[in-house]
């Protein structure tokens, strides 16, 4: 692998930690080296014991380094907050009287002018996501070179607690490794599966995980909403062991062996053998009852996103739908359940092939879309090269022109 640029990310959920190291090839990004490992340490999305997560993050590059022997130095990293907090801001900068051509300086004077304001205390703001510029009040999206007398940057700013954000970067800092970017999840996993038309026309993604859910809404062309939401497949498993007081794991079975949304008129009902707490008798429960249990619980996850985007005037702004991803999307019959429930046009999230390659299982697996979308989420500064590079070049110069800034 000699003289080849290579570059890596690492997913930290609730439940695994997925680490995938790339290169260039084909003019798409290809992972050529992965690993895969539990999360232990870290609640709700957020690091709560430094110590278990470091040490789980170490197991899986010990895995990486056994079929990759080129030595990470940065990564990109994914982050998740109950605590997150969201706006969108556009304070354009004057050039006065006189009309110059837009430099890369004065783009970074326009972010930094856009994403000015206070923070409380107790949290700390993000990179800015850019979702595009304003040249004398003209939406643009590659300014660089264009002529302007008043330069407007669209952000959308997301600030997340210091206990979430000091913990991934200790967590690095632990593990010997530094840190590129660190990226609100949904946003990550939306750079391979949301195209730019979605966008435009208003998409909702949805990310079901372990033990939280998170939502980014695109508008007019970039991010305009973020939220999390205490809800995830483990919430679901939890409300099985409640209803039949059993164990976790015995809920976690049930749920894996015979979960289903919206079942077929020919299931038949049928009577599951189960185990209950301190108890050594057979239980019966019928299988009907345990998909309405199921049902509920993910009717829950809609009420909540259904509120969320209601109370942000958002519910009917989402022409594209909503594109669902996520552990717990993996259920049968997911995408048409959402889609009664929604009323809106909803699907599962598939890869852009466009964009990444490797592993076929990988790249079929919705679990996988965040780490892949941190690997190519520096394309989405291509804003900071010219607009006729960018139409000269595809991701490959993209990729290779921002890495050398």
């Amino acid at each position: 692998m000699d003289n080849r640029e290579f570059f890596a990310s690492i997913d930290i959920g609730s439940s695994k930690i997925i680490m995938l190291i790339a290169e260039i090839e084909n003019d798409k990004i290809h992972v050529f080296a992965h690993a895969i490992g539990e999360s232990l340490g870290v609640k709700n999305g957020v690091i709560t014991s430094l110590d278990l997560t470091t040490k789980s993050v170490q197991a899986v590059i010990g895995k990486i380094e056994k079929t990759c022997k080129e030595r990470v130095i940065n990564v990109n990293i994914n982050i998740n907050d109950l605590h997150l907090s969201s706006s969108n801001q556009n304070r354009p900068i004057s050039f006065g009287d006189k009309v110059k051509v837009v430099t890369k300086e004065d783009i970074s004077k326009a972010i930094q002018n856009a994403s000015a304001g206070a923070v409380a205390a107790n949290k700390k703001r993000l990179d800015p996501i850019v979702n595009n510029f304003t040249i004398d009040d003209q939406i643009v999206e590659h300014p660089i070179g264009l002529e302007a007398q008043v330069l407007g940057a669209n952000v959308h700013l997301v600030s997340v607690s210091n206990q979430a954000l000091s913990g991934v970067t200790n967590c690095l800092n632990g593990c010997e490794l530094g840190t590129d970017k660190v990226v609100l999840d949904s946003i990550a996993s939306s750079t391979v599966c949301v195209t730019q038309e979605q966008k435009d026309e208003g998409v909702c993604l949805l990310d079901i995980g372990a033990s939280i859910s998170n939502i980014t809404v695109f508008s007019k062309g970039g991010a305009s909403f973020s939220h999390v939401f205490k809800f995830g497949g483990n919430t679901i498993t939890d409300h099985i062991a409640q209803a039949y007081n059993t164990s976790f794991e015995e809920a976690e079975r049930l749920k894996l062996a015979y979960g289903v949304l919206q079942p077929k008129a020919t299931l038949k009902d049928c009577l599951i053998e189960f185990e209950q707490i301190n108890s050594s008798e057979k239980y019966y429960l019928s299988l009907y009852e345990l998909i309405t249990t199921i049902e509920d619980s993910y009717r829950e996850i809609y009420s909540l996103v259904k509120k969320s985007l209601k109370a942000e005037k958002l519910d009917r702004a989402l022409k594209a739908g909503i594109i669902i991803i996520g552990g717990a999307s993996k259920i049968e019959n997911c995408e048409s359940f959402f889609l009664k429930e929604f009323r809106i046009r909803t699907k599962i999230a598939k890869i852009n092939r466009e964009l990444v390659s490797g592993n076929e299982e990988l790249l079929t697996d919705i679990g996988y879309l965040s780490a892949f979308g941190l690997l190519t989420y520096n394309t989405s500064e291509a804003y900071l090269q010219e607009t006729e590079q960018v139409q000269k070049v595809g991701l490959f110069g993209k990729m290779k022109g921002l890495l050398e800034l």
